[in-house]
């Protein structure tokens, strides 16, 4: 921390009145004036207990709290003076008092070189002792496999019983105790359970809470510091890694340049980076042919040599039998948009290749909003609107940014929330109507009472998520849901109109919308397939899943093509599923082709917000794993020697390369504009763009039904369970979730 010492302002030296409002010691921050302080925080409330921040106040007896006055009533009763000889001593004596039961542990704490207790006893401290009694010596608390406490080392700043209390919603941490005995703990031997526990560790401004999955493994000095951004759900919060020897050590939050804030980042956000980096981790290529000898270790000259000379021979052997066959490649949303160009380029190469994704998905992606999270975030169109209606959504788990923002509006009051699915616990006031989807029906026939709510409402807001639109009655929803906007936006109090705010599940799902709606992979892909190739994609994801427990039961029909090919690119297999997956669509050869993860690679994903996030590559890839990118264009170049007989579309002028770059503007480097914003100069050299307007049907659409079933929230497990194929392999996320299921089940061990 830079600390000033020369400068000092007066009551008419600003006129800066907006910044007058403010705590008084945010206001010297403004002005560049740094006055040391260790339980102020500009996100949580006002404790004033520390007494570092004291300054001095003309025709005031005392010091006064910089941090629990008003700038604006100080200001105008006189001087200000942050670096008087009366500062400097009270700094002095406050120090004194904050170190006499502090342990002299600086050179084994993990605090060392980030701590802010070292380097305000270096500036404003004493240089020598003058307490010789006994030190107190307060027992560790166990909270969690997150943080670990060393409560001796804390000063009482109770910074993390206030994030406990106002941000993360879980009251359980607290101060007991009285003067010497006071102590900070849970009182009874209880975890702090929530999803953002982790960010006390950033808090802490001494060492009494650390990181308890890596201690002892750094010094702050030793670290490279580089920008990414999230990679566990669909906002793309931006981070801060942590490299030492081409490994990520440690994920703090990044700097939000939209709001110029730091944000709260998850649990899983933080540590759940150790998953990649697991030994389950795949990094070698292999091949298995059935035999008594699996080939591992193979080259990818070798690979790329066995893979197309297998498609060679099936491609000649299913012409002769006059059976057309097919490569059907299964994706999963998690890759980038240049792996989603390319592979869509290889589509129109090779047209007995199949783009399928691997999961259902019913949602309207005619126009932009329908499947963009609109306004949720937008804290002026929150601040405007006093209802909120959660449509089968848990924004706690699936976007903890989302929940941390309806909770800071709900605190403000006049805001209430509703909710439409399993029960939840927001760690703020909301009502549930049911757990029924029937009450869509009746909201807008206008038979529930809160009908009369959502009329005398002001810009009300519709929050759901993508896995809705997953179900067997997603387009019944879908009608449901336009004809309750259409209500709200003719009889309730809305300035302008109001939207469905989507949540995405993964990163790339607004990507994956703006680029094309693909199919899902069916048991017909399955029967008319040569081979299956899945990239990024796991055997346990719902749609898979279902298709191999039906076949396993032998549902289907016995399949025409026998000897399948098995072509599997990740990072991670599941191996049980795949000898279930073997053993049901008869594969022969399976070829493994590993793949970089998320920080060994560099690409474009769109969040639900509508943003375009670039991230690059951190660290070198381990073993033979190459990306995306470099696997799929490894295969336009060995498919160029080759002649396949079932490529009925013979379109030989499609060859990607370095020289012909240009020629496929349209597949990379996209560029997406807000259509609010667009003019005749946003393209130079395209045609200009149309405008097109909204019209209602001439004619009644179906009825859509509705199915009775229940609303179930579709994330059974925070920790391990979600869209990103990691978190299943960390440890820390396994201790979590232990303990989470642990806790949360009614039979105790």
């Amino acid at each position: 921390m830079k600390f000033n010492y020369d400068l000092e302002f007066k009551n008419n030296s600003n006129n800066n009145f907006w910044k007058q409002n403010t705590p008084l010691i945010e206001y010297c921050e403004t002005l560049g004036i740094n006055v040391p302080h260790y339980c102020y925080h500009k996100n949580l409330s006002i404790s004033g207990n520390c007494r570092m921040c004291l300054v001095e106040l003309k025709n005031s007896p005392k010091p006064i709290v910089s941090c629990a006055m008003n700038a604006k009533s100080c200001l105008a009763n006189g001087d200000i003076h942050t670096n008087s000889s009366l500062v400097k001593k009270a700094r002095e004596n406050v120090l004194e008092f904050l170190l006499l039961n502090h342990p002299l542990d600086c050179p084994i704490c993990d605090q060392g070189g980030e701590c802010d207790l070292q380097d305000q006893s270096l500036f404003f401290g004493l240089a020598k002792k003058r307490f010789y009694s006994f030190k107190r010596v307060v027992l560790d608390k166990n909270i969690g496999p997150i943080v670990k406490t060393v409560m001796t080392r804390c000063i009482h700043c109770t910074r993390c019983v206030r994030f406990a209390a106002e941000i993360a919603g879980i009251e359980d941490i607290g101060m007991f105790g009285r003067g010497l005995h006071s102590e900070i703990g849970t009182y009874v031997e209880k975890v702090f359970q929530s999803e953002l526990s982790g960010n006390v560790i950033d808090l802490c401004p001494v060492g009494a809470l650390t990181s308890k999955p890596y201690p002892f493994v750094n010094r702050n000095w030793e670290l490279k510091n580089i920008t990414s951004i999230d990679f566990s759900d669909g906002f793309g919060t931006p981070i801060q890694l942590f490299l030492k020897n081409n490994q990520v050590i440690k994920i703090l939050p990044g700097y939000e340049k939209a709001t110029y804030k730091t944000n709260w980042i998850s649990d899983k956000t933080r540590f759940s980076f150790d998953g990649m980096f697991s030994p389950e981790r795949i990094i070698y290529s292999f091949l298995d042919n059935n035999q008594k000898e699996s080939f591992l270790n193979l080259s990818w000259q070798k690979l790329f040599k066995e893979l197309f000379c297998t498609l060679y021979f099936q491609s000649h052997l299913l012409k002769h039998y006059f059976h057309p066959c097919s490569i059907t490649i299964c994706l999963n949303k998690n890759i980038s948009l240049e792996v989603l160009n390319l592979l869509h380029i290889l589509t129109h190469k090779h047209s007995f290749f199949k783009l399928r994704q691997s999961e259902s998905s019913n949602l309207n992606i005619d126009l932009e909003e329908n499947f963009l999270l609109n306004s949720s975030l937008d804290e002026a169109k929150l601040a405007a609107s006093d209802t909120c209606v959660l449509l089968g959504v848990n924004p706690r788990y699936e976007g903890p940014k989302l929940n941390l923002k309806l909770k800071s509006r709900c605190l403000k009051g006049n805001f209430k929330t509703i909710t439409i699915g399993s029960l939840f616990n927001l760690t703020f006031s909301n009502i549930t109507l049911s757990s029924n989807i029937q009450i869509l029906k009746s909201l807008v026939e206008g038979n529930n009472l809160f009908c009369q709510e959502f009329i005398n409402s002001s810009n009300p807001v519709l929050i759901s998520n993508a896995e809705i639109f997953r179900r067997g009655d997603a387009y019944g929803i879908s009608s449901m849901i336009k004809s309750l906007i259409k209500h709200i936006n003719l009889y309730s109090q809305t300035n302008g109109r109001s939207h469905l705010n989507i949540l995405s599940s993964t990163l790339n799902d607004v990507g994956f919308a703006n680029f094309d709606n693909l199919r899902t992979i069916k048991n017909k892909d399955f029967r008319n397939s040569a081979g299956i190739y899945f990239i990024n994609s796991s055997f346990s994801t719902s749609n898979v899943k279902k298709l191999l427990n039906l076949k396993l039961l032998n549902f289907f029909q016995s399949y025409k093509h026998k000897n399948k090919l098995l072509i599997t690119q990740g990072s991670s297999l599941e191996m049980s599923q795949l000898t279930n997956f073997k053993k049901s669509f008869d594969v022969t050869n399976h070829l493994h082709l590993p793949n970089t993860v998320f920080f060994e690679n560099s690409g474009t994903y769109i969040n639900t917000e509508g943003d375009i996030n670039k991230v690059v590559k951190v660290i070198t890839p381990l073993g033979q794993a190459k990306s995306d990118w470099q696997i799929i264009r490894k295969v336009f170049s060995y498919s160029k020697k080759i002649v396949f007989l079932t490529n009925f579309l013979k379109n030989s002028k499609i060859v990607f390369n370095s020289k012909n770059i240009h020629q496929f503007k349209s597949y990379v480097g996209f560029q997406y504009y807000a259509v609010s914003n667009l003019n005749n100069l946003t393209f130079q050299f395209v045609e200009k763009v149309t405008k097109f307007h909204l019209e209602n049907l001439k004619f009644k659409p179906a009825q859509k039904k509705l199915f009775k079933s229940q609303l179930r929230f579709w994330l059974s497990d925070f920790y391990i369970d979600g869209k990103d194929i990691n978190s299943k392999y960390s440890s820390t996320m396994i201790q979590c979730s232990k303990l989470s299921r642990l806790n949360n089940t009614n039979f105790k061990f």
